[in-house]
This record gives structure tokens, C-alpha cells and sequence, in this order.
């Protein structure tokens, strides 16, 4: 089978995960576009997968530059359709629409399946404005008429807003690991000296959470907290970092060779994300990190009303708050050392087909041919 997969942003270990799988029954090319607020982990992805770089594009709060980016990009697009492929492999509405245009200007991959991987809700989905009811409307024509089979990383995505319109055949594939983690030399592990170790990993993107939790452990004596990562607000984590000694910024990391050493360094994830504002999707998303969590065994203090926080409160390993109250991060925390025995004896109880997904990459190879 020759598969496409043709994405928004430099690939993240969703897609190397499964970019790797397929490659080792199947032809895979790789296209995508490159993002300056996200890591760059090609090294990887399989060296020996065609990989095309359409160039840099700007974030969707500017659609008009991102827009003529796309436009710039259809003549090289062109040379790609000119190979006949068996399944493309999306990560968005943009992509679906940019793929179906020079598909039909061209006249190639007539017969090719295409299969939308989606991993977040755009903002547009949860607001009722005339422009946002046009987008939804533009999304549902797409997806209808030209969209074959659907991956979805989180099912409350279904029940939320694909259900309504989506009748053909759809894939829950959430972000698991892929594998266990060969472990990492403990001389490696950084030494928490007998403080409590607060993580943020992961892309950062949350401000007003970070913040919060800035404020009330800047100077703690027994809190430490370390980010690893990049993003948009990488500028705030630096400034908290050279200012106060217990908070520690290490950098963007490579989630395939640092995770381990990571996570063997934390007590506590903070996975906190405001589940108050207009877009509902930090509500109805499974982050990655919930499945690392679970693998490493390190407690998690979530928001409250969230999907995740159904997740970690039916498994018993962690806490739930609400971020914008000071005294509930407090609380979280303290429940969280005062109880730390307890949700690790709680981690090991957890059979591993919940964080490990290797069968569901096999499942999804046959979903993808079938």
C-alpha cells in the first residue's frame, strides 16, 4: 500500500508514531508544512521516508498570511499528486481542502481513500457567529463529500461535534504510548534533594495556568518546578526561571529519547488547561500526557470538568481543580504528597492496553486498507 500523509506541522510523536508503523509494511511519503512554535523531532522519523517541507506558515490566528502560504505551495503539491497513492492521510480541514483542489486541477488520485486524523477541535466548532457557521458548514461539505474514513483521538470529539454530520466509518485512536521506554541510566535522573518536583511537558501554550502556579510556589522551599518544552509562552517560563531558583526551565525535548529521564524526575504533572474559555476542547481532549503519566506512574492534578479529569478520577491517580482558585491548586498538591503510596500502588494496578497502544496501531493499519 502507498500511503501519503500530508500534515499542517513538523510531524509530533502522534504522527512519527504511527508514520514509523506504517513504513514497515507500506510505501510512505511525508509532507508537511513547518510551524516556528513547534519542536522539530524528524530525527525520529525513519530515515529512510521521503520527507517534502512545504516551508514555514504562520498560526491560524493569521488565516490571510497562512492562506497565501497554501497558495505558494499548490505548485509543489502538484509534482506530489503526479504519484499515485492508495490512502492520503490528513490532519485537518485545511490540508483535506488543499489535497481535494489539486487533486481535482490536476485529475490525479482519482481513486485514492482519504482519512482525516483529528486531534483537536478548531475554535470555530464551539462559537456561533455567521463567519464560524460558514466555516462549520465549509467543514461539513469537505468531510461529506470528499473524506473517506475518520481517526479521532478523543471519542467525546464524536459526541461533541462529528456525530451530528459524520456518518462513515470512524477510528478512536487516543495518544498511547507505542512502546515501553528503554530506561534511562538513573545517574542521568535529576536529584530532587527531597523537594516536591512539579512538571510541565509538553508544548506551552497555557498562561494564565502557568502563571498561577508561578505565583504560589515562586519561593517555596520545598516545591520545585520544571518545564520542558517550547511554545508560546516559553518567553514567561524564562522570565519566572531567572528569577527564582525552584523554577527550573530545561528546553525543548525530543519526546522518543528524553521522555523517560523526564518523567522519572517528576513527582507531580501539572496538566491544568482553562476549561472555562469560548473553545470546549480543552474539555473533550486526552492529552498524551495522561498515557505518559500512567506509564511512568507520576501523579497528575488536572482541571475539573474535563474528560481527563473523568479519566484520572475513575483510576484513582490524581486530583482535580480548578485552576483560577488558588487554594485548590494548594489543595491539589498537598493531596498529592499526603497520598503519594496510595496512587502509585493505584498505577500498577492499571493493565498496560491502557496506556501501551501497539495494537491499536495494528487495528488502524487494517482500518486504513480496509
Amino acid at each position: 500500500m502507498k500511503i501519503l500523509i500530508f500534515i499542517s506541522h513538523q510531524p509530533d510523536a502522534r504522527f512519527i508514531k504511527y508514520i514509523n508503523f506504517f513504513s514497515k509494511n507500506n510505501k510512505v511519503d511525508l509532507v508537511y508544512f513547518q510551524r516556528k512554535t513547534l519542536p522539530n523531532i524528524d530525527s525520529s522519523i525513519e530515515q529512510s521516508i521521503p520527507k517534502v517541507n512545504l516551508g514555514i506558515i504562520p498560526n491560524a490566528s493569521k488565516p490571510l498570511k497562512r492562506l497565501w502560504k497554501y497558495i505558494l505551495a499548490t505548485n509543489r503539491l502538484g509534482k506530489i499528486q503526479k504519484t499515485r497513492y492508495d490512502v492520503v492521510l490528513v490532519n485537518n480541514f485545511d490540508i483535506l481542502f488543499l489535497f481535494v483542489f489539486s487533486r481535482i486541477f490536476l485529475k490525479k488520485n482519482k481513486n485514492c481513500k482519504i482519512i482525516a486524523d483529528i486531534s483537536d477541535l478548531r475554535e470555530y466548532v464551539f462559537k456561533s457567529s455567521l463567519k464560524d457557521r460558514m466555516i462549520c458548514r465549509f467543514e461539513r461539505w469537505l468531510y461529506i463529500d470528499y473524506l473517506d474514513k475518520l481517526i479521532v483521538s478523543s471519542k467525546k470529539y464524536l459526541s461533541y461535534h462529528f456525530n451530528d454530520f459524520f456518518k462513515k466509518d470512524v477510528f478512536v485512536l487516543e495518544n498511547k504510548l507505542m512502546h515501553p521506554f528503554v530506561e534511562t541510566n538513573t545517574s542521568e535522573i535529576y536529584s530532587k534533594d527531597n523537594k516536591t518536583v512539579i512538571g510541565i511537558v509538553g508544548l506551552l501554550l497555557r498562561k494564565n495556568e502557568y502563571f498561577k502556579l508561578f505565583e504560589i510556589y515562586k519561593e517555596d522551599p520545598k516545591i520545585e518546578i520544571h518545564i520542558y518544552g517550547k511554545g508560546l509562552y516559553q518567553n514567561l517560563v524564562e522570565e519566572y526561571a531567572k528569577k527564582y531558583d525552584n523554577i527550573k526551565y530545561f528546553g525543548p525535548y525530543n519526546a522518543f529519547t528524553d521522555i523517560h529521564k523526564i518523567y522519572k524526575s517528576l513527582d507531580i504533572m501539572y496538566l491544568v488547561y482553562d476549561s472555562n474559555q469560548v473553545s470546549l476542547n480543552n474539555r473533550l481532549a486526552l492529552p498524551n500526557k495522561l498515557y505518559e503519566c500512567m506509564a511512568f506512574k507520576v501523579p497528575i492534578l488536572c482541571s475539573s470538568n474535563t474528560y481527563l479529569e473523568e479519566i484520572v478520577k475513575k483510576n484513582c491517580i490524581g486530583f482535580s481543580v480548578d485552576y483560577r482558585i488558588k487554594s485548590e491548586i494548594e489543595e491539589g498538591v498537598r493531596f498529592l504528597i499526603d497520598n503519594q503510596k496510595e496512587i502509585l500502588s493505584n498505577f500498577t494496578l492499571l493493565p498496560k492496553n491502557i496506556y501501551y497502544g501497539k495494537d491499536d496501531y495494528k487495528k488502524l493499519e487494517s482500518f486504513l486498507l480496509n
